[in-house]
């Protein structure tokens, strides 16, 4: 069964079930409750009657036949079922017996008191009503006892338009029960069929738009989580793409100038030992270029395997660093840069693995320096808190846009504002994080387009 008939079926099915049972008690306890009160009513009303005609004929209740002349005339007259007893109970005449069996027994004790008596009887096929009504004479003795009894089907004619009209009232209400009960499965199993349906295109590679985010809060959740997967696999497929075309940009290059220079030296320029040298000196360069490439990939799946192993050492930060930064002085002072550092000597020592800060930092100087235009600033500054030593990379460079931030972290990443390819992978980045919260620190971000952009690692004491 699908999803949609499990949903209608489950809606609809206690309703059909409820609905007439609850039909079926409100129509009992009207009979039981109602109708059997009423007919009791009645049956005392024509015994306290029938009592009072034979008062002023006490014979009725000493002759047998005289009692029996006398109901004949009354069940003439009357559908309900009269019996005349004797003050011990004993029948002096009795009508046609239409009430259940057994005959209910009068309570003598009660009658010779004057007072009357009212048996009701249940059975699952027939309900019915029996009234014992004293007669009494002048000096108030017992001399008979009217028995009056009926069945509740007497009076079923009367009640025959209020059933109906339970009945019909029953029939309208299930019928709009069910009408409400489709509704609503229908529109819980929407979202959910689109959800199903996405989830299936995501699953066969194909791509699919975001899903409406409608239905319960639970359905609403599940559609989010859906559009959130899918747009991380567009995310993951556009990485993917840009990764195979960077590859192409930065492998293609110095490989097709390696198979021009060799080619050249086939072709007879390698007869000239000066020549050959500078070929060679140019491929080795071309080789060496290739290598933090290489490297920068190598570095990057052994990150998403797990398996970066660091060996951490007590650093002063005061002393290691200065030395680390003069490669960096140099490279910006060669670009016209203006170079600022101000690294603590009364920082504390901290265990980290010195090559791969050393990465990290590297990476971040190598970017503040190769993004910010000349006659710009780079500055490297470093401190503490009371829980963490910080190193800060500060550049007066572009500047990264605000919803590029939230990327600028990812494996391959680009700015969009790229018109070309640039050297590199966009991995240096990546790979900073990733030995940052190895260190159980953090690397963060913060950039105003235009005024230059601040990366700060913090490192816990």
């Amino acid at each position: 069964m699908s999803l949609r008939g499990r949903f209608i079926l489950s809606h609809i099915l206690p309703v059909l079930l409820i609905m007439p049972l609850i039909g079926v008690v409100l129509i009992y306890l009207l009979e039981t409750q109602v109708l059997l009160q009423d007919l009791s009513s009645n049956l005392t009303q024509q015994a306290v009657i029938i009592g009072a005609m034979t008062n002023g004929r006490p014979d009725i209740w000493r002759d047998d036949a005289q009692a029996a002349a006398f109901l004949t005339q009354l069940q003439n007259q009357l559908n309900s079922d009269i019996t005349l007893l004797a003050p011990s109970g004993v029948p002096l005449a009795e009508g046609p017996n239409d009430a259940a069996d057994p005959e209910p027994t009068p309570d003598i004790n009660s009658l010779t008191a004057g007072r009357s008596q009212v048996v009701i009887t249940y059975s699952l096929d027939e309900q019915s009503a029996t009234i014992f009504v004293p007669v009494v004479d002048v000096n108030n003795q017992l001399i008979g006892i009217v028995q009056v009894s009926d069945t509740l089907q007497s009076v079923a004619n009367s009640f025959s338009p209020v059933a109906r009209f339970v009945l019909l009232v029953m029939g309208a209400g299930l019928l709009v029960s069910m009408l409400i009960g489709l509704l609503l499965a229908l529109r819980l199993e929407k979202p959910i069929g689109a959800v199903a349906t996405a989830v299936t295109d995501i699953a066969n590679g194909r791509r699919t738009d975001a899903i409406p985010e409608t239905g319960t809060r639970e359905t609403k959740e599940m559609a989010r989580s859906v559009n959130l997967l899918a747009a991380r696999l567009r995310e993951l497929e556009d990485t993917r793409q840009r990764l195979l075309a960077n590859l192409v940009h930065e492998l293609g290059r110095p490989l097709g100038a390696l198979k021009a220079a060799v080619n050249v030296l086939r072709e007879g320029a390698g007869d000239d030992p000066a020549l050959r040298a500078e070929f060679l000196e140019g491929m080795d360069n071309t080789i060496s270029h290739m290598e933090p490439l290489l490297d920068d990939l190598a570095r990057l799946h052994g990150q998403i395997l797990g398996n970066i192993t660091l060996h951490r050492q007590a650093i002063r930060l005061g002393e290691w660093l200065p030395p680390l930064l003069l490669p960096w002085r140099a490279a910006a002072q060669e670009k016209s840069l203006e170079w600022h550092s101000e690294i603590p000597d009364t920082l504390p020592p901290i265990a980290i693995d010195p090559d791969r800060i050393a990465q990290a930092v590297g990476n971040l100087v190598s970017n503040a320096i190769k993004y910010t235009p000349a006659g710009g600033r780079v500055a490297v500054t470093a401190g503490e808190t009371e829980t963490a030593v910080w190193l800060q990379v500060q550049d007066t460079g572009p500047g990264i846009d605000p919803d590029e931030q939230a990327h600028i972290f990812e494996p391959f990443y680009r700015s969009s504002r790229q018109r070309r390819f640039p050297q590199g992978l966009g991995l240096g980045l990546t790979i900073a994080k990733e030995i940052v919260v190895g260190h159980n620190g953090r690397l963060t971000l913060d950039s105003t387009p235009g005024q230059g952009s601040t990366f700060t690692i913090h490192l816990p004491k």
